[in-house]
């Protein structure tokens, strides 16, 4: 195997930029544009004009021509254009129906699902990777073939009781036959801050807090002479005017990732091996006392490797195999907890130094922030990811031409802990009314712990059996597809939550002109009650392509004009931890009798919220209307949908339950929602000798509203939330 070194600087590209944070809101814009050239490509990467005619769905892939399902995709060369430091922030503006808020710049060792706000359709929806439902999301984007989004009951009733809230696909980059191929990407970025917020200055500050109290009919608590001495700064140990944002945190932080993919193989066996590794600075302006940090960041590993080997002619055996260790570091008293002190202490609440070198502070202030970032200790967390997945095709041409079978088996474990290391400190205010300094402390000095706590253990183990069936009969397509699913989730000590499900799939087109296909899936959930576990979710579709009508086929400029429809009943296990078996607890002396004439105590225990046998699985009825347009050699792509998706059997508690017993009512199925809206998204495609471009852009409207939820009374409309 020898390594290829013409036209190197096609894969080896090192990209210096400037990354600015911002909070997103509601995202109901977008406007992606990007140019590709023979020398901007940083991954080599299967043709995206091959990947564009073929879309991933669950269990199956499918030509975009023949999509009766309202989905959306995105691609690699378009996720590597947004650095990021997760595909889920590169994904805001290039998916319509995706809406994303980045609720924090804080970055801990939560997956980056845990920062970012994502809904499809006003759902939080269900990640596949790979096709097997996982939990984490912290993958590089150039081990990223597409993300797809599902938004409609047709593309993801299959899933049974986890089909209703909408799927995020997520697939990765698939071995290649292709020469030894080598790919380098560095990355140096800045973050800025989210909040630059200025604040009022301490004579401000005392001048704004005089004229609340003089409005609350009070007494002044600070003096003109104060004010003046806050104005000049001639005192600063007893009338400090203290910036803490400009004392404590840094203009920016640093974000650098180093990424290395490799892909090889021959028409037997190909290998595809990606190694990532990214680490992030803090914002905080700690000082350089301690022999371990106190400062904000994150450090993050990856690596991957997808395997495909044909053990004949026809039988294929996959192997994935992915890995992340993350590790991620903050001072003792939390990075939150910094951010909170420095938004919310005055300006002039202490001195942060003593004349004897002691940290300032009284009693109402006793979180001295120069304490908090270096005298706290730090704390440093881990989490660590490892899957692996095998698949089995074995082709059966032997029995009849297209037919197959498919065995997928999965195992994920996750394991999140905490080296806590922690400590309190003492702060200081200082008196010197009686002529000499008194100082009085406030808290004490303690030292460091050492103590490992673990945040989450969580396994799952995913297998799944499946049977399908591909021919053409002349004019006639048609494929069939037959699965039965099992999962199991283990949540530290819980028992394991498991779904099982089994599923088929028709779909039908007569000269890809008229189109058909159904869905069925019958799924249940161990959590809910005997009698109540499974459940029938289903769904169809019909489309029909107008461009290859006579009246139209010769009208050379429209390629496809293609109206399609979908609807469904799908489902959703929102559920707790058996809540069909009542519950009880430890009532210790407050759950007590007493016995004797010295009376002794009799601890009992204490019924909990009730349990409801009758909870049942969520239900949505889904409609999707739409029509895919492209014109002038496919170079103008048109989408256009309109949907409605009702919820019914929402699991809430009610509010119109007498608290009479007592007791915690527990959550039954009353609830009902409607989202609607409309989805547009419009791509040009466009070249120029060699020099490649698109220009894509897209508009959702989504609109929802509350039809019932078993709420108290309310004398004013404005108040109702129905």
């Amino acid at each position: 195997m020898r390594f290829q070194y013409d036209n190197l600087l096609k894969y080896f590209m090192c990209n210096y930029y400037l990354k600015r944070k911002i909070v997103r809101s509601l995202l109901l814009l977008g406007l992606v544009a990007g140019a590709d050239s023979a020398f901007s490509q940083t991954v080599k990467t299967e043709p995206t004009d091959s990947l564009a005619q073929r879309i991933f769905l669950l269990n199956k892939t499918q030509q975009k021509s023949n999509l009766l399902q309202s989905t959306a995709t995105v691609y690699t060369d378009q996720l590597i254009k947004t650095p990021a430091p997760s595909f889920l922030q590169a994904l805001p503006g290039k998916l319509s129906g995706l809406y994303t808020r980045q609720r924090s710049g804080v970055q801990d060792n939560d997956d980056p699902s845990g920062v970012v706000d994502f809904k499809i359709r006003g759902q939080i929806p269900l990640i596949l990777i790979d096709g097997v439902p996982r939990d984490f999301s912290s993958i590089e984007p150039e081990s990223i073939q597409s993300v797809t989004i599902l938004k409609d009951a047709l593309s993801s009733v299959m899933f049974g009781q986890r089909s209703s809230n909408n799927i995020i696909q997520v697939t990765t980059r698939r071995p290649q036959a292709t020469p030894f191929q080598l790919s380098f990407t560095a990355q140096h970025g800045l973050q800025d801050q989210l909040d630059k917020t200025k604040t009022v200055s301490a004579a401000d500050y005392a001048i704004l807090y005089n004229e609340a109290r003089n409005n609350d009919g009070l007494a002044p608590v600070y003096t003109a002479a104060d004010i003046l001495a806050y104005q000049t700064g001639s005192d600063p140990l007893f009338h400090p005017n203290n910036d803490y944002r400009k004392l404590f945190l840094n203009k920016n932080a640093t974000l650098d990732r180093y990424n290395i993919n490799i892909n090889s193989g021959n028409e037997i066996a190909r290998f595809y091996v990606a190694l990532d590794y990214q680490t992030e600075g803090g914002f905080l302006n700690t000082a350089d006392l301690n022999s371990y940090s106190t400062n904000s960041g994150v450090d993050r590993y990856i690596v991957r490797s997808n395997v495909s080997i044909d053990l004949t002619k026809t039988l294929n055996v996959g192997l994935n195999i992915f890995g992340r260790i993350q590790n991620a570091n903050q001072p003792g008293t939390s990075t939150g907890n910094v951010y909170n002190a420095i938004a919310y202490t005055p300006n002039n609440a202490y001195s942060i130094f003593n004349p004897d070198g002691s940290l300032g502070g009284n009693a109402t202030f006793s979180n001295n922030i120069y304490g908090m970032l270096n005298n706290a200790g730090y704390s440093k967390s881990t989490a660590r990811d490892l899957a692996a997945d095998i698949e089995l095709t074995q082709k059966l041409n032997f029995v009849t031409p297209g037919l197959w079978v498919k065995a997928n088996v999965s195992y994920n474990n996750t394991v999140a802990q905490t080296v806590n290391r922690s400590k309190s400190f003492a702060v200081y205010g200082l008196n010197v009314g009686t002529g000499s300094a008194v100082y009085s402390q406030i808290g004490t000095n303690t030292n460091q712990p050492n103590t490992l706590s673990f945040n989450a253990r969580r396994t799952y183990t995913y297998g799944k059996l499946s049977v399908g069936y591909d021919k053409s009969f002349g004019d006639h397509n048609l494929s069939l597809l037959a699965l039965a699913d099992n999962q199991a989730t283990t949540l530290n000590i819980d028992l394991p939550a498991k779904y099982t499900n089994i599923a088929g799939n028709a779909t039908y087109n007569y000269q890809e002109k008229y189109f058909a296909e159904a869905a069925l899936s019958y799924g249940g959930f161990n959590r809910f009650a005997p009698g109540k576990r499974y459940g029938m979710f289903y769904a169809a579709g019909l489309g029909w392509n107008l461009a290859k009508e006579d009246f139209l086929k010769n009208t050379s400029w429209i390629n496809t004009l293609k109206p399609r429809v979908s609807y469904g009943k799908t489902g959703n296990a929102n559920v707790g931890y058996y809540v069909y078996d009542q519950y009880y607890a430890y009532g210790g002396t407050t759950a007590a009798y007493y016995f004797g004439a010295t009376p002794t105590v009799a601890r009992s225990y204490v019924e909990q919220t009730l349990a409801n046998p009758n909870a049942t699985w969520e239900k949505a009825d889904k409609l999707n209307v739409g029509v895919d347009l492209e014109m002038f050699a496919n170079r103008l792509k048109i989408s256009s949908e309109y949907f409605n998706d009702t919820y019914s059997d929402l699991m809430q508690t009610r509010g119109t339950s007498t608290t009479i017993i007592g007791q915690a009512y527990p959550a039954e199925n009353v609830g009902k929602n409607r989202f609607t809206g409309f989805e547009n998204n419009i791509t040009w495609n466009g070249k120029a000798n060699s020099f490649g471009y698109f220009i894509s852009g897209n508009a959702s409207i989504l609109k929802s509203k509350v039809i019932y939820a078993d709420e108290v009374y309310r004398k004013y409309d404005y108040q109702k939330r129905t």
